[in-house]
């Protein structure tokens, strides 16, 4: 028998592979793409998120406002909007004065989250009242404090189904800003607008560009 020879073993085991230490500039260039890249993936998911919650409280509002003008005729009564800042209210009138909607399944007040605001434009006048004097309290003429006065609205929902001109702008309170625009008119009639470029309280009477 041909004796074994352990010399290509020996070498064999006495030979180590030769790792490097650390990264090198390629790997840390790739980490640093990848990561600017999820980065911006994320930025893109938050804002088309805010982009989805605005549509669904622009659609939102426009459905109950076509709500209230239906419960207005249907029950005869004149039904009101209050628009703030940051939501929107429901009233009633009962023939002296303006009284908050209660225990309605669907026209409550709703407060909307941010960046969502809102902004309301009467008959060609501004009528944003975030922070305005009348919101608060009056004291009766012996001095007492008295609960906190109803404020009335800016849109009136006739019993007829007419209702008074304005112009209500949804949107985005950021730099890349976008909104929709709801208007009511005389005859009732109440539109809303696709999606536009442009700020919800300085762009209102923009010109309509074209969907996004």
């Amino acid at each position: 028998m041909k004796p074994i020879s352990t010399a290509t073993t020996s070498k064999g085991f006495l030979r180590h592979p030769n790792f490097q230490a650390g990264f090198t500039l390629l790997e840390i260039l790739i980490a640093l793409a990848l990561a600017g890249i999820m980065l911006s993936v994320a930025v893109i998911a938050f804002s088309d998120n805010d982009a989805a919650k605005l549509k669904n409280r622009a659609h939102q509002l426009f459905g109950l406002m076509q709500v209230a003008q239906e419960e207005s005729i249907l029950r005869g009564v004149e039904i009101g909007i209050r628009v703030k800042q940051n939501g929107y209210s429901f009233l009633i009138y009962d023939g002296t004065r303006w009284n908050p909607l209660q225990e309605h399944s669907l026209l409550k007040d709703i407060e909307l989250e941010e960046p969502i605001e809102m902004y309301i434009n009467v008959e060609g006048q501004e009528a944003l009242l975030a922070n305005s004097a009348d919101e608060e309290d009056l004291g009766d003429s012996d001095g007492e404090e008295s609960e906190k006065e109803t404020k009335p609205p800016q849109i009136f929902i006739l019993s007829s189904g007419e209702m008074n001109e304005f112009t209500v702008t949804i949107g985005l309170d950021r730099d890349d800003a976008r909104f929709y625009r709801i208007n009511g008119n005389y005859m009732g009639e109440i539109t809303m607008e696709p999606a536009m470029e442009g700020h919800y309280r300085h762009d209102w009477d923009l010109e309509l560009n074209a969907p996004f």
